[in-house]
């Protein structure tokens, strides 16, 4: 059974009417959130910021966070945008790089001038009516419209974006992260990632956590968890089926690692975030 429930990508304008924590979501692609009222804190990798209307966030589909509401009401458009249109939907590595190379200093949150919000905020009310009408190519004009936010936003703040010239280490380690969301579903290791790329061995190792703020082992570690996630929540596959379909024959040590990683077993995590209350944030 395919996710064939949850779109590509998404969007969807949001408000709260209460101050708190937000519930937990089944979170498993990349976020971009535009803020456009009240006031929030996202802490994720043991940062805070402060989000208020404005704030532009980028998530990695492979970052545990939550937001605290702090002054209602609280608005934001909220986009989910797939692993798999991300890597082949964005052809320009640079545009890309937000998403996916997150180092230890990466900004989280970019707040807009004024002109600039002015300029993207009727682009994410454009993606949000696709989504909620999904007419004929509906994806394709959302991609589109995600592209012109990047460009938008690269034009103004090419500094936010960990590549801004093609070319250089931060290309190659793009070229592995490509290779593993297309082979992390078998045994995989550095050095056939690294001849993929077109790099020894010991300089992607090197230059991995540098570029996306973990090693080679924690990112595919990760993305697996993180497949398997979105399979528990949308599919009622088998625990060993899922097991296999992220790359883990032994079922017992995928129920290990992945207990480690969400305190959860994958069965209670199904339970919490089965396809009957599906939450996507």
């Amino acid at each position: 059974m395919l996710c064939t429930h949850i779109p590509a990508i998404s969007c969807f304008f949001s408000g709260t009417a209460e101050s708190a924590h937000v519930s937990p979501t089944a979170h498993f692609e990349y976020q971009m959130i535009l803020v456009t009222g009240g006031r929030a804190r996202l802490i994720i990798n043991q940062k805070t910021y402060a989000l208020t209307a404005g704030s532009l966030i980028f998530i990695s589909r492979l970052e545990a966070h939550r937001f605290i509401i702090d002054e209602i009401p609280y608005t934001r458009y909220v986009t989910s945008i797939s692993s798999e249109l991300i890597m082949s939907g964005i052809k320009e590595p640079e545009l890309i790089s937000i998403f996916i190379q997150h180092p230890l200093d990466f900004c989280h949150v970019i707040t807009l001038e004024d002109s600039v919000y002015e300029t993207l905020l009727p682009c994410f009310a454009a993606l949000e009516q696709e989504y909620q009408a999904q007419k004929q190519f509906f994806t394709a004009r959302s991609t589109g419209l995600v592209t012109a936010i990047l460009i938008s936003l690269y034009r103004a703040h090419p500094e936010c974006f960990p590549i801004r010239t093609p070319g250089g280490i931060a290309s190659s380690v793009l070229s592995a992260q490509h290779y593993i969301s297309e082979h992390f579903n078998r045994k995989l290791t550095i050095q056939e990632t690294a001849e993929a790329a077109f790099i020894s061995s010991h300089a992607l190792s090197l230059a991995f956590k540098d570029v996306t703020g973990i090693t080679f082992k924690e990112y595919l570690l990760l993305f697996r968890v993180t497949e398997a996630k979105k399979l528990l929540a949308a599919t009622d596959l088998p625990i060993e089926e899922i097991a296999c379909r992220v790359g883990y024959i032994n079922v017992n040590n995928f129920i290990k690692i992945f207990r480690d990683r969400e305190q959860l077993t994958p069965l209670q995590y199904r339970k919490q975030f089965s396809s009957s209350n599906l939450s996507l944030s």
